[in-house]
């Protein structure tokens, strides 16, 4: 799988497994005595009959259709999990910013291929939503080995390039998902976060749980410059000219009250902001969050 290898490094793989088992003990601890359905571990549903090719399992074969065409079929199944989650990646302009050596994008994008390993590879079922204008890329959650493949093909290919509607997008996730899932939103949510808090609510009112992770730079979080400076908006929209003396403070304040936005829609609506910063490493910040939410990222009934 070259996608595999190239938003996954080995090192990265062989962590998340670790990062995985150790997040899987903290919840069979948390639940030891509870009352534990009989029906443990996933089930398989019939997608559809492939022809055979060479090192598929012969127990797969579909004896029926090879006696009446003499043509060897083998039998497709996805896997049905105890969890169900939602990816939805930001492609907007502002994703691709960046002040050192990867962008928000990037970063965003190998946060993604984490998340869908870690949770798949336990046989949980992920689905991904690409939103930008005009790309807009909806792949439904699915288990197995041939989902990651194509999460992280799709993934490696794209783009950040003009706008984003981060609300509608989580509105769309809201109204796409039958049951009840985990829905993962990677942004850097620069959008008004009154429209966020209504996508929030529509997200806690279909009794879907939510993360969300703010993807920044750390140029966006201190604003260090120092020098008259071309500032471009992040969007597509025209340069200007600014001393950055003069518009600091006024950032910051905005850039904390911002946040402070997202924390209180968050809190609300039994929602998480995590917030990432591309300067750091990406396991530091998987780290911390499967120590905080083990149990929504790992269903606890495939133990």
């Amino acid at each position: 799988m070259s996608a595999v290898s190239r938003l996954l490094d080995p090192a990265v793989v062989e962590e998340l497994n670790h990062l995985a088992l150790s997040a899987r003990n903290v919840v069979q601890g948390s639940i030891t005595g509870e009352h534990r359905s009989p029906l443990r571990g996933p089930s398989v549903e019939f997608r559809q009959h492939r022809p055979y090719v060479p090192g598929d399992e012969p127990r797969r074969l579909d004896w029926r259709i090879l006696a009446r065409t003499d043509r060897p079929y083998v039998r497709e199944y996805d896997q049905e999990s105890n969890l169900r989650c939602a990816l939805l990646v930001d492609c907007s302009g502002s994703m691709a910013y960046r002040s050192g050596a990867i962008s928000k994008f990037d970063y965003a994008v190998r946060l993604a291929a984490a998340l869908a390993y870690l949770m798949i590879a336990h046989t949980e079922s992920v689905g991904l939503c690409l939103f930008g204008q005009p790309l807009r890329r909806w792949i439904a959650p699915r288990a197995g080995p041939s989902q990651l493949s194509q999460l992280l093909e799709t993934l490696e290919r794209a783009q950040a390039s003009g706008r984003a509607d981060i609300a509608a997008a989580m509105h769309e996730a809201a109204e796409n998902l039958r049951r009840r899932a985990l829905v993962i939103v990677i942004s850097d949510f620069f959008d008004d976060p009154a429209r966020i808090r209504q996508a929030l609510a529509h997200l806690h009112h279909r009794r879907h749980e939510s993360i969300l992770c703010q993807v920044t730079d750390r140029f966006e979080e201190t604003f260090p410059f120092r020098s008259w400076q071309r500032f471009r908006g992040l969007e597509a929209e025209p340069a200007v000219l600014r001393e950055p003396a003069l518009l600091r403070q006024t950032y910051l304040d905005n850039f904390r009250r911002h946040r402070q936005s997202l924390l209180q829609a968050c809190r609300l609506l039994h929602s998480e902001l995590c917030v990432f910063t591309t300067d750091r490493p990406l396991l530091e910040f998987l780290r911390a969050l499967l120590q905080r939410r083990p149990a929504a990222l790992l269903a606890r009934d495939t133990l």
